[in-house]
C-alpha cells in the first residue's frame, strides 16, 4: 500500500515519519498519488482552481490528477473543503475530513491549549498565577485552556453567547459572563476562541494599553485586529498551534486517524 503525504506544515514531516515506522510504504512524489491508498492533502487541500501548497510553494493539480486515482481511494485534509467533497462524488474517492472527528478534535484542543499556555508564559513578564484573564467561548478549545489556567491559578473570566453553559464554566471554578456585559478593561489577557467578530471598536477602545489579546480563532477571527493594533495595543493571531508547539505528537494523532479509518474499511 502506498500512501501520499503532502507536506505543507511540520506536522506532514512527523507523520511521514510516523508512518515509515509502522511498516507503511509512503511517498511524498506527486507521481506516486495515481498509486496511493491514502493521500493526506494537508491542512485545506486544493481550491477551486485546483491550487494545493505544497510545501514552501503553489502548484496546479490537474484533473487527470483525479481520474487516474485508485478506485475508492481514500482523501485526507484537516479542514472541511466542499470543492473535494464535489469532487470525491464524480471521481468515486472517499473523503474525511479529520477536525469532524470528535476523538481528534478533543486531542488537538488539549494541544491548542498547551501550546497556548506555552506561548503566554514565554511571552509576557508577568507570571500566569493570579493574572485576570478573560476566555472568549467556551467549546472545544476553549474548555481545556480555561481548566489549564485555572491550575496555574489565574483569575479567569469565561465571555458567552450562551447562558446555559454557566454551571460548567462554574465547575471548573471560572466566572461566566455574557459578552455584552464584559468590562473589557480590567483584563490583562484576552483569548478569543470564537471564530466571529464580537470585540467591536468600542470594547477595544475600553482595554488597557498592557492588554495582551491572542486570537486563536479561524478567520473572520473574534476582533478587528487592524484597529487594536493601530490602537497600540498588543493584538495577534495564533493559528495552528498544534504545528508549531507539538507537532510531533500531531503528527501521530493523523497516522492514528489513517490507520483507525483502514482498519474499519
Amino acid at each position: 500500500m502506498v500512501i501520499f503525504v503532502n507536506h505543507d506544515d511540520l506536522r506532514s514531516l512527523e507523520l511521514m515519519e510516523e508512518l515509515i515506522k509502522r511498516g507503511y510504504y509512503v511517498s511524498d512524489e506527486l507521481s506516486d498519488m495515481k498509486y496511493s491508498k491514502v493521500i493526506y492533502l494537508g491542512m485545506k487541500g486544493i481550491d477551486r482552481k485546483h491550487r494545493l501548497l505544497f510545501g514552501k510553494e503553489t502548484i496546479v493539480l490537474d484533473e487527470k490528477t483525479f481520474r487516474e486515482l485508485p478506485e475508492n481511494c481514500l482523501i485526507i485534509t484537516m479542514v472541511y473543503n466542499d470543492y473535494l467533497d464535489e469532487l470525491s462524488k464524480q471521481y468515486h474517492f472517499c473523503y474525511r475530513v479529520l477536525l469532524t472527528d470528535e476523538n481528534y478534535i478533543y486531542k488537538n484542543s488539549l494541544l491548542t491549549a498547551e501550546g497556548l499556555i506555552s506561548y503566554l508564559i514565554s511571552h509576557r513578564r508577568m507570571p500566569l498565577y493570579q493574572s485576570r484573564i478573560l476566555v472568549l467561548g467556551f467549546g472545544h478549545c476553549a474548555k481545556p485552556i480555561v481548566r489549564y489556567l485555572k491550575a496555574f491559578q489565574s483569575d479567569v473570566d469565561v465571555g458567552l453567547r450562551n447562558r446555559q453553559l454557566d454551571k460548567e464554566v462554574k465547575k471548573l471554578g471560572a466566572s461566566p459572563y455574557p459578552i455584552d456585559t464584559i468590562k473589557w478593561g480590567r483584563y490583562d489577557i484576552i483569548i478569543n476562541t470564537v471564530p466571529s467578530c464580537i470585540i467591536d471598536h468600542k470594547a477595544i477602545d475600553c482595554m488597557s494599553k498592557q492588554v495582551m489579546i491572542v486570537d486563536i480563532a479561524s478567520y473572520p477571527y473574534g476582533l478587528d485586529h487592524h484597529y487594536a493594533l493601530s490602537c497600540g495595543l498588543n493584538a495577534l493571531i495564533l493559528p495552528s498551534i498544534p504545528n508549531k508547539y507539538a507537532y510531533g505528537y500531531a503528527g501521530k494523532m493523523i497516522c492514528d486517524e489513517i490507520e483507525r479509518v483502514l482498519e474499519n474499511g
